[in-house]
């Protein structure tokens, strides 16, 4: 089987388990590119069944610090439908990430997020579809969006509100701030929180641990047994 290659993503397949590393370091900024590539992924991911499980990372230091504003402001205003003061339609762009970010959320296959770093914004969303989200001691959280006169728009806030509830959620997204691994975890919006060093290697052992008959309902069961 040939894999597909991409220059702002990287997909490996060793025994069953897939990686899909976001490869634009230092910061592994998501630019249009990188969205239109991440949808060619998940599309071919998703139609082939020698990927039994499925862990997303950051190259480098980081997972990621986000959507590349420039060029996300330009598409928003360029194809958003503005009717009477309201937007009765919403950039394409959108709504082909968010129906990606669904299509993860969906995989009857485990997917897992190896955070380290920043994660910010979009990235922040990406990791929200995941069925697991582990994280370094070092890795930072949170939706700045606001602060950029946008808000985030790939369906993190109903995400979160779903784990953290809404009052919460809409702190969060408002205030713009940041948050630690620990505060992640203490709000359930990762599973757990691993030494650094340690990330990948735990990831991809869990994703071996857990992808035969996997069945997504029994998450807490295979978190409770891997890190007993």
């Amino acid at each position: 089987m040939t894999l597909p290659s991409f220059t702002t993503l990287e997909l490996t397949l060793a025994d069953g388990i897939g990686q899909l590393v976001l490869n634009q370091p230092p910061s592994n900024m998501m630019t249009l590119e990188f969205f239109r590539e991440f949808r060619e992924a998940v599309d071919f991911i998703e139609g082939n069944p020698e990927f039994g499980a499925l862990v997303i990372s950051g190259n480098g230091r980081h997972f990621s610090a986000g959507a590349e504003l420039k060029s996300l402001h330009d598409e928003i205003r360029t194809g958003s439908v503005v009717v009477d003061g309201r937007v009765t339609e919403v950039p394409e762009l959108l709504i082909r990430n968010f129906q990606a970010f669904l299509k993860i959320e969906k995989f009857q296959i485990p997917v897992i997020t190896a955070i380290r770093g920043v994660c910010l914004g979009s990235a922040l969303e990406l990791t929200l579809f995941s069925h697991f989200r582990f994280c370094g001691e070092d890795a930072i959280f949170g939706l700045p969006e606001v602060s950029f006169n946008l808000l985030p728009g790939l369906g993190g806030i109903k995400k979160m509100s779903s784990i953290v509830g809404t009052g919460r959620t809409l702190e969060l997204v408002l205030k713009s701030n940041t948050f630690s691994a620990a505060e992640a975890y203490e709000m359930k919006l990762v599973h757990a929180i691993l030494p650094r060093r340690e990330l990948m290697t735990a990831s991809i052992g869990f994703a071996r641990s857990v992808m035969e008959n996997y069945h997504l309902e029994k998450a807490g069961l295979y978190l409770k047994k891997y890190f007993a």
